[in-house]
C-alpha cells in the first residue's frame, strides 16, 4: 500500500519566511521547511495498482494558474483544550478550493481500490501545517497565537499541484514527488 498526498509546494524563499516564525511553542514538533505544502487530497493505504489509474486522472484537473499569500495563525482544532495542529492560514482561499475541487472530482469519479479517508471527508481548511501539538499548552502558544494573529506573508504563484509519496521512518516521513501537474495560464480580454 501507498500512502499519497496530492499538494501545492511553496516555493523555497517562502518556506524560508515561514521557517522564521516556526519558534519558541513548547513541546511544538514543527514541520520541516523542506516539506511545508498545502495538502489538497490525503489517501493513506492505496494500492499500488491504483497509481497508474491516480496519475491519469490528475492529468485531466483543469484549473488556472493563481496566486496565494500567507495570512495568519490558528490551531486545530479550534478552541479545543487540546489543540493537535499549529497552522498558518492562506489567502485567497476560493482559487485554493476550486483546485481542490477539481482534483476531488476527477479522483472520485475514478474507480479504485479503496474508499477516500475519513480525512478527505472532512470541510476543507486551507493552511499549512506549522507544528504538531501534544500535551496541553502553554503560554508559549497563546503568546505566538496573539503574536502572529494578523500575520501577513508575501504573495506567490501556483503553477502547479504535485502528487506526493509519503514514506514513514523512524526520523519521520519522506516525501518523494511522483508526478507534477501544471495549471493553465488563461488570457483574459481587457
Amino acid at each position: 500500500m501507498l500512502r499519497l498526498f496530492v499538494a501545492v509546494d511553496l516555493p523555497a524563499s517562502e518556506q524560508q519566511a515561514v521557517a522564521a516564525l516556526c519558534t519558541d511553542v513548547h513541546g511544538a514538533r514543527f514541520t520541516k521547511h523542506h516539506q511545508l505544502h498545502v495538502t489538497l487530497r490525503f489517501m493513506g493505504g492505496t494500492p499500488e495498482e491504483d497509481l497508474p489509474l491516480i496519475r491519469q486522472r490528475l492529468a485531466l484537473v483543469e484549473a488556472p494558474t493563481f496566486h496565494l499569500a500567507r495570512h495568519g495563525v490558528g490551531v486545530f482544532p479550534p478552541g479545543a483544550r487540546k489543540p493537535r495542529v499549529l497552522w498558518l492560514g492562506l489567502d485567497p482561499a476560493v482559487p485554493l478550493l476550486r483546485l481542490k475541487s477539481e482534483i476531488d472530482h476527477v479522483l472520485d469519479a475514478a474507480p479504485m481500490g479503496v474508499e477516500p479517508p475519513h480525512e478527505a471527508k472532512r470541510e476543507f481548511a486551507p493552511h499549512l501545517t506549522l507544528a504538531r501539538l501534544g500535551g496541553r499548552p502553554d503560554e508559549s502558544l497563546t503568546r505566538f497565537l496573539a503574536r502572529h494573529a494578523a500575520y501577513r506573508g508575501a504573495e506567490w504563484k501556483v503553477a502547479c499541484f504535485r502528487l506526493y509519496r509519503s514514506t514513514l521512518h523512524a526520523s519521520g516521513a519522506a516525501h518523494d514527488t511522483i508526478a507534477t501537474y501544471p495549471l493553465s495560464e488563461i488570457c483574459r480580454e481587457q
